[in-house]
Parts: C-alpha cells; sequence; structure tokens
C-alpha cells in the first residue's frame, strides 16, 4: 500500500519543504518561549537533607532533583524548581530500603493499605516468595483467583498499582505441589521436567529465581539434585537460589554446604533467608557458618544472606511437629491429631529426638519460651503475645494439651531459639542484608509477629543508635544497596543520578520500632516521606494513596517479548506515529493487549494489533481479534431500531409501554410508575427514559437481586430484568433530562425482537451487519471455557461473586462470572474486532451511498436533543450530548466528534467518527491502571493529536 501525498509537482514539493521548514522553526520558537517561563524542572525536590547515598560513604548536604521516576540532579536546587518540594532539614535522605524476604504482594494488589506496615519502615520494595509462590498455580486455584501463570500475575499486579515495588521468585513448594501434590516422594524425569517448564515460565515472565523453604512439607521431602535441577533453570536465564535452609540448628552447616552444592549445580548464586543459629546447642555455629560463607565467597562463588533484628523466629506451630507426619498431606494429619496416641508419639519425638529442625528441643523444651501470636482458637482470645506457658496456666490446663490445641487452630508460635550475639556477629557482615520475614501485614497469621511492623526501624534504634554494632552508613547500605544487588535491581538502592528514585526520608534520632509481641501491629515512629519511582507514596507518616509500584523482572524477561514491543498487522510508514502512540501508551499504562483500526474517507489505512490476546499462551492481539466492545453496544442497537424506523415499522415517538404491551405487568404491581406509559425510543435513544442510575441504581447489575425477587433461579435475563423493574418509580420524568441508562437499551433490545420476529442478535446480524461486510461480530459469552474462536482474554484485578445459581456468592475472578453478559445483548455484550467496528463506523461517511439507514436518518442520528438534554438551563447549547445512540462534541478545530465508548471490567474500548471522513476504533483486553480509568477515553486525545499529525495518507485500502 503507498502513501497518498497531497501535492507531488516540484512546486508542491518545494511549497511542502518550505512549510515544514516555517513549522520547525515555529515549533522552535514556541519552545523556546516555553524554556524561559516558570515551568518546574523537577517533578520533585528534596532540599537541605543529609544523603546518605547507600555505597557506604559518608552522608553529606545536599539537594535532589526527580523528574520521570528517576534522580537526575543531585546538588544545589530550590523548592520552585520542582513541582512538589520535600523540605528535609535535619533528616536523613537515603535510598529506600528493600525486605529481602517479603513473602508476597498478593495482599497489595487487593487493599494496597496493607503496605503501610512496609512504608513506614521505609522499605519501598520487597523480594516476594519463599517456596511458595503467588504463581504458577494450580487450574483450579487459578480459576479462583484470576491468573494461573507468572506473566499473569505480573500483569494483574501491574494493571492494579502497587504502593512499593516487587520482585519475586518462583516457589519450589509451588511447583512440586502442582505436579506432586504433597506425596514424599522423588519425581519422575516427566515431572521433573513439568516442574522445571514452570521455572521456565515464571523466570521468562520475570521472576529472579528459585526460592525454597525446606523445612515444611512437601518441600521437606525434595532431595538435593531436584533442587538443583529446578535452579539450573533459573540459572541459565541469569536468575539466583534464594533459600530457607533445610536446617537452621543441629544441622546448620550442612544445610549450608547444600545450599552451595545447589548454587554449584545449578550455575547461580545463592542467598540465605534469615540466617540463624537456632537453640542453644548450636549457638556456637554462627562463627562457624560466616567463615563458610566467607570462604566461598574468597573462591569466587556469589554467596549472601540476610537477618530480622530479633531473636524469636516465627512459624505455623504445626512446624514444631516431625514433618514426616505431613506425608499424607495436612488434611490427614488434622484428622488424626485427636487420637491419644498419635499425640504421645509426638510428644516423645519432641522430647527426645533430634536430626530433624525440633524447635522445642531448640528453646529448651520450655514452653516460656514459644511466645503464640494469632490463633483461631477462641480459648485463647485476647492472650496473643503469651507463652504457651501462660497460656495453659490462665488455661489451667497441661501445656501439651494447650500445645495441641493450637496446632489444632493453625496457630503462630514465635520461639525464643537466638541469641543476640549472634545477630551482632551476623549484620556486621558485608554480604549480610536485611528483611521482616513478613511482607505487607495483611491481617495474616504471620504478622502476629512485631517484625512486621519493626526490623527496620529496630535495627536502627537499637543496633544503630543504641549498640554502635553498625554506623548509620553501614545500615543504610546494607538495607539498600547491598540488598537491591541481591535481588538482580541494579538500577536503584543508591542515590545517583540516574538511578530509579526509591527516596526515604527520615529521622535519624526518631526512627524507632513499636511493635511488641502484645501489639505487634504498633507502627514505627520516624519516617518522614517515601517516594517510589518519584511519587509520593508515604507523606509525614500517611500513605498518600499512589500506586507508583511496578513488578522488577528479572534477566530472563525480555522487552522484546513484552506488549509495548509486539504488534501485529498492516500500516505503511506515513502512519507509524500510530504504532508509537500504542507502544508508548501499552508500556506507560502495562496494558496486555490492544487493537487500533483508523480509516480515512472510507478506506482502512490502519489496522494491527498489540500486545497479546492471551498473555499466558503469548498469543498475539491481532486486528482481527474479538474483544469485548461494552457499551459501543449501544449505536449498534441505535442503527438496528432506526433501520426499523427507516421500514417503517417504528417510529421514535412510539411509546415503549405500548410497544411491549405493558398492560399485563401494569395491572400486577401495585406501585406501578403512571409515567412509564409516556416513554418513546427517542427518550430510550437518547438517555432520557427516566432512570438514572446515579440516583437509584442500574438494573443490568442486579442479576441476583431480580432473580430472587421473582423466586427464579440466579442470573436474571433480559426478561426477567424488565419484569423485576414495573415496582421501580422512575428517577425523572421521561424526557426531562439526560441519564445514562443500561437498562433503556436493554428496552430497546426487547422492542427489535418484538417488531422484527427475531432474535435481536439475529436480526443485527442479518440486517445490520451482514449489508457492511461484518461476519465475525456476536454476543460474548460470560465463561472463559465459552470464549469464542479469536476473542482475547480480559486481565482485571479485582475479584467479585458469582451472579449463576452453580456456585452463586463464591468469590471469583470478575471478568468471568460476576454478571450475566449474555443479558447485556442490546447495550453491552458485542464481541468484535477493531476492524469490523470501523466497517460499521464507515458505512455512514458517505450517508448517501450507506447500505443500512437513509441519508436523513443519519443527519437525525446526530441532532441535538431538546431540553436539558442538549441544553443547558439557559438554553445555550451544551458542549457535549448524547444523541440518538452517539455522544457528540466539536473538537477544537471546530471537527463534530461523534463516539461512543465501553468499559468493563477487563475491557475499555472507544470509536471515533470524524466528519472528514477519518474513524478509530480502539479496543483494549484491560479497562484501567493506578493513573488512567479507562484506556480507551484515556488515549482518546492523544489519538486524536496523532490523527492531526499525519501529512501523508495511505492510498490502498486494507479492508480488500
Amino acid at each position: 500500500m503507498q502513501c497518498l501525498s497531497p501535492r507531488i509537482d516540484v512546486l508542491g514539493q518545494g511549497f511542502c519543504v518550505f512549510a515544514r521548514v516555517a513549522l520547525i522553526l515555529s515549533a522552535v520558537f514556541v519552545a523556546g518561549e516555553r524554556s524561559f517561563a516558570a515551568e518546574p524542572a523537577y517533578d520533585l525536590v528534596i532540599l537541605n537533607g543529609r544523603i546518605v547515598d547507600g555505597s557506604g560513604a559518608p552522608w553529606y548536604r545536599g539537594d535532589l532533583g526527580i523528574r520521570e521516576g528517576k534522580i537526575v540532579k543531585i546538588g544545589r536546587l530550590e523548592a520552585s524548581d520542582g513541582r512538589k518540594a520535600i523540605e528535609a532539614e535535619g533528616l536523613i535522605v537515603a535510598p529506600g530500603f528493600i525486605d529481602m524476604m517479603g513473602q508476597t504482594a498478593t495482599p497489595m494488589m487487593e487493599n494496597p493499605q496493607t503496605a503501610i506496615n512496609l512504608l513506614t519502615q521505609g522499605i519501598t520494595t520487597i523480594n516476594a516468595g519463599e517456596g511458595v509462590s503467588a504463581a504458577p498455580l494450580s487450574e483450579s486455584d487459578g480459576n479462583r483467583l484470576g491468573w494461573r501463570t507468572m506473566s499473569e500475575y505480573f500483569t494483574l499486579l501491574e494493571l492494579q498499582g502497587l504502593p512499593i515495588n516487587v520482585v519475586q521468585s518462583v516457589g519450589h513448594t509451588q511447583v512440586r505441589r502442582i505436579v506432586l501434590g504433597d506425596s514424599e516422594r522423588r519425581p519422575t524425569p516427566e515431572e521433573l521436567a513439568q516442574m522445571q517448564a514452570l521455572v521456565e515460565e515464571s523466570m521468562e515472565a520475570g521472576a529472579i529465581g528459585v526460592s525454597t523453604a525446606l523445612i515444611y512439607p512437601p518441600a521437606v521431602f525434595a532431595d538435593t539434585d531436584e533442587i538443583a535441577a529446578l535452579v539450573a533453570v533459573t540459572g541459565k536465564h541469569g536468575g539466583r537460589y534464594y533459600t530457607h535452609m533445610r536446617n537452621e540448628g543441629d544441622q546448620l552447616l550442612e544445610a549450608i554446604e547444600e545450599a552451595l552444592e545447589i548454587g554449584r549445580e545449578g550455575n547461580a548464586p545463592v542467598h540465605i533467608f534469615h540466617l540463624k543459629t537456632a537453640g542453644r546447642q548450636n549457638w556456637g555455629k554462627m562463627p562457624l557458618a560466616i567463615a563458610r560463607i566467607k570462604a566461598a565467597r574468597a573462591s569466587g562463588e556469589q554467596v549472601t544472606a540476610d537477618i530480622y533484628p530479633y531473636i524469636n523466629n516465627g512459624l505455623g506451630i504445626a512446624a514444631l511437629v516431625h514433618p514426616r507426619h505431613f506425608a499424607r498431606g495436612e488434611r490427614d494429619f488434622q484428622m488424626r491429631l485427636d487420637d491419644a496416641e498419635f499425640r504421645a508419639e509426638i510428644r516423645k519425638e519432641m522430647e527426645t529426638t533430634g536430626g530433624w529442625e525440633n524447635w522445642y528441643r531448640h528453646v529448651g523444651q520450655d514452653w516460656g519460651k514459644i511466645i503464640i501470636g494469632q490463633t483461631n482458637d477462641a480459648r485463647y482470645a485476647g492472650l496473643a503475645g503469651q507463652s504457651v506457658a501462660q497460656l495453659a496456666a490462665a488455661k489451667n490446663e497441661d501445656p501439651w494439651e494447650t500445645f495441641f490445641h493450637l496446632v489444632k487452630a493453625g496457630a503462630f508460635a514465635l520461639p525464643e531459639s537466638m541469641t543476640d550475639a549472634n545477630k551482632i556477629l551476623a549484620m556486621q557482615q558485608e554480604f549480610m542484608s536485611f528483611c521482616t520475614d513478613v511482607g505487607p501485614a495483611s491481617g495474616s497469621r504471620i504478622a502476629s509477629h512485631p517484625r512486621a511492623f519493626g526490623a527496620f526501624p529496630r535495627l536502627f534504634a537499637r543496633y544503630v543508635r543504641e549498640l554502635g554494632i553498625l554506623s548509620l552508613e553501614q545500615a543504610v547500605a546494607r538495607a539498600s544497596a547491598v540488598a537491591a544487588n541481591d535481588v538482580l535491581a541494579y538500577d536503584r538502592g543508591r542515590i545517583a543520578e540516574g538511578l530509579a528514585a526509591d527516596v526515604i526520608v527520615f529521622d535519624e534520632l526518631e526512627f524507632t520500632d513499636t511493635a511488641t509481641f502484645s501489639n505487634p501491629s504498633s507502627i514505627a515512629r520516624g519516617m518522614k516521606f517515601v517516594v517510589v519511582n518519584g511519587v509520593v507514596v508515604l507523606e509525614e507518616g500517611q500513605y498518600s494513596g499512589a500506586k507508583p509500584g511496578r513488578v522488577l523482572r528479572g534477566p530472563g524477561y525480555r522487552t522484546a517479548t513484552s506488549p509495548a514491543a509486539v504488534s501485529n498487522g498492516s500500516s505503511e510508514t506515513c502512519v507509524s506515529e500510530f504504532d508509537s502512540l500504542m507502544s508508548q501508551f501499552l508500556a506507560e499504562h502495562r496494558i496486555p493487549g490492544a487493537a487500533l483500526a483508523v480509516t480515512y474517507r472510507g478506506r482502512l489505512v490502519h489496522a494491527k494489533g498489540y500486545g497479546y490476546a492471551d498473555v499466558a499462551g503469548r498469543e498475539p492481539a491481532t486486528p482481527n481479534s474479538l474483544f469485548r466492545i461494552a457499551s459501543i453496544s449501544k449505536p449498534i442497537t441505535a442503527v438496528a431500531i432506526l433501520r426499523l424506523v427507516d421500514e417503517g415499522k417504528l417510529s421514535l415517538d412510539d411509546r415503549i409501554y405500548e410497544l411491549l404491551n405493558f398492560e399485563k405487568y401494569a395491572e400486577e404491581v401495585p406501585t406501578f410508575d403512571p409515567r412509564l406509559k409516556e416513554i418513546t425510543l427517542r427518550h430510550l435513544l437518547e438517555h432520557r427514559g427516566g432512570w438514572d442510575r446515579d440516583v437509584s441504581f442500574d438494573a443490568m447489575f442486579q442479576a441476583v437481586r431480580f432473580a430472587r425477587k421473582l423466586d427464579l433461579p440466579p442470573p436474571a435475563g433480559a426478561a426477567e430484568v424488565i419484569r423485576a423493574m414495573f415496582d421501580q418509580k422512575l428517577d425523572f420524568a421521561p424526557g426531562e433530562r439526560y441519564a445514562y441508562s443500561n437498562y433503556g437499551y436493554c428496552l430497546l433490545g426487547r422492542v427489535i425482537e418484538k417488531v422484527s420476529g427475531k432474535a435481536y442478535d439475529e436480526y443485527v446480524r442479518e440486517e445490520i451487519l451482514a449489508p457492511l461486510g461484518i461476519r465475525e461480530m456476536r454476543i460474548g459469552r460470560t465463561f472463559l471455557e465459552d470464549r469464542a474462536p479469536g476473542e482475547v482474554r480480559y486481565y482485571f484485578p479485582g475479584r467479585g461473586t458469582s451472579v449463576f445459581a452453580k456456585n452463586l456468592e463464591a468469590e471469583i475472578p470478575s471478568v468471568y462470572g460476576a454478571w450475566h453478559h449474555e443479558a447485556m445483548d442490546s447495550h453491552g455484550a458485542w464481541i468484535a474486532s477493531a476492524v469490523d467496528l470501523a466497517r460499521f463506523a464507515c458505512a455512514f461517511d458517505a450517508p448517501e451511498a450507506c447500505p443500512v439507514l437513509k441519508p436523513q436518518t443519519i443527519a437525525a442520528m446526530h441532532a441535538r436533543p431538546e431540553g436539558l438534554a442538549g441544553y443547558d438551563a439557559e438554553g445555550k447549547p451544551k458542549p457535549t450530548y448524547y444523541s440518538l445512540g452517539w455522544s457528540n462534541k466539536s473538537d477544537a478545530q471546530g471537527r463534530n466528534l461523534h463516539a461512543h465508548s465501553g468499559s468493563l471490567p477487563g475491557t475499555a474500548t472507544t470509536l471515533i467518527r470524524r466528519d472528514d471522513g477519518i474513524n478509530a476504533v480502539i479496543l483494549f483486553n484491560a479497562r484501567s491502571s493506578p493513573t488512567v480509568s479507562h484506556f480507551g477515553r484515556g488515549i482518546e486525545d492523544r489519538l486524536l493529536e496523532a490523527i492531526d499529525r499525519i501529512a501523508v495518507w495511505p492510498k490502498g485500502d486494507l479492508f480488500e
């Protein structure tokens, strides 16, 4: 396809060159004018702080200038240099801390406020995953949560947005359970290959390595070779091995040797989670453990570790029981737990045996040294933060009886198994970093340890200020730069020009933990500001609500395979503006997939898919991929009604009450609103029927309520919705004003069926779409397994409750079952490709040649409605109005725009028709990001600007 230039003669070409030079000079002049304006040079400046840069070097005074998420200036600045300024006089400015064991990011996806315990500690990045990881998932878990693969999980995290950054390992326990369950056996070669494939996908998605938790079943059943085989996959991609070792007490040194061997076999660096020597009998091993790590490092092996600054560790109390009793799974163990002989066997084992991680032995067989954090056992309510011995005394029980009650209830225990001297020795090592071992505090049992809210401030309060074990600079370096290197986040962790702006501002003397065993959720003091990727997320100790955090992907991820780098379809270089726009927009908002079609004077000149129709399968989106178009269904329904008007079968002034024979309902409903009799087709088409969802509710999303009202199994279909609505009073008199109504268009669908004698979608396909050459458009289906061939998957981080009787009110991914999609047929259920919607838009470019509507009908289709729908209270025309199925406005150049957008969880769509013969359709398989509530509307102005920049249009027609 060639590009069409408006002038091709020599004089014309010369004129074009002259005009372009003039435009460039004009742009330079305008840009020059702007440079003299008082436009701040930085998004944020941090002034007058004592900068501890993370390198370990002494602090210095200086100012930071931050722009577009990066530190771009260190020097002397003024408050006026930034759009926002933070005064840091008397405060420490440092790189954000990294929690080397932050468990999981999922609670932040559900509620960003769960990160408050991290933000108040100055944590800007967590390392998620400890044997168990948020992905991959089994099929059943994936159907429940809404993702199965790591790539899908990362997509949803970023669409939702996070207060802080996340790096993620893939859990060995996770992949083992998917393939082997909880069984105590080795995998077959075929099973091991399945496990490796799961690790491979996770690494390519951006995981930073494999993690293990080898004291817990079923991971405890894995041998060294199994783990090394998985680590070899991550090593191939440049990832690492992160491990909660097989033993942290009696066999600590042997466990370190195993970790080093796995690293060697897998060709991967090794990081040891929360290094400790548990049990008085083992406390002397810490110098030996450190010596072994140092020796490995001296020989060229990359080995690092982290700790938390407490002598009490934390674990599920069932971990005090020998892991062999869990070989047949947790459920089998719980069923046997009430048996007296089984309890006696467990007790004897805990009192007399070693060679396994015997935490009862590690605390000197003293129930007074095992604190209980959280338990669901009501008999111990109000006793959290006390020891097993104290709980037993309070309830006049034998401590062993109390212990078994707590095991049955799934309590969280905090054994006092370590010594402060060893903590001090460990944290002085240059390869050591720090962790909470909790991550976001979501109310889970693991958050009942005070480290959830206090680990990092305790480091500074006790070990820097009180004991002087580390200097301020050393502590910051361990918590930031050292940790950043350990999680492969080389673009942050230090205060330096060009690095990511993860920056914290705190009061050195006030920064203190307040969390205790009895009050583990007490917020730390002294953290004033936390900046993540250049955005303030904690301000004077309060969460700002911002979600600028990112998934920091590991070395196995290839940007060439990111959605922003993938496109599929046809266009010419003269309209490459569209490719640049889409690539930038997808990258900016981490959008999984989209399609764009643009027409010029009836010809399709650009048609491409971008990113992925299916993230897990890496199935590219194409210009012919089918998307849920949501409310773009309305202009399609409107055109069908107008077709019937053209055929003389309807009049826009026909009353819906009479058309649909509603007399029978009026007689049955004592509270029937007589104003319903006044509603016309025109009222419905213009959203003037009298229903206002902001005053009452949206009738089309009451599928369960209305089914119950009619004593029918849910969900309610269109006919049931109409029946249920007859006792609902109107929110305003028909025709009085505009109020968007899905229900009004539901009624229009029924009118089409009544008058045509055909099903709604059958009539539309035969009488509207087929004459336009549209073959693939259809009504979409609710469930993933029912999606049409060529239909995309939809991505939305929110979850909802099922409206279907088979699993009513079960928690599910919103996009597949939280509403009855088929019942939305005439107002929001069509699925279509960008190309087919472009065909639909083009049908009205030349009214005299339109195959479905008469020219005068097309003119009427865009006419301004009367009264308050089209005019303000003073009688002046509104800048935007809704006509017969279309939203209408004029742009800055005075051109008329006829458009419609659509939105559902998992989809955002926009169709734009301009009266200069240019149309555009853009479809997304996600709806929103932390900064844009609707992708279609978010890109609309930029798309129109891109169109205006096109100087030469292709002269071919991709429709052909």
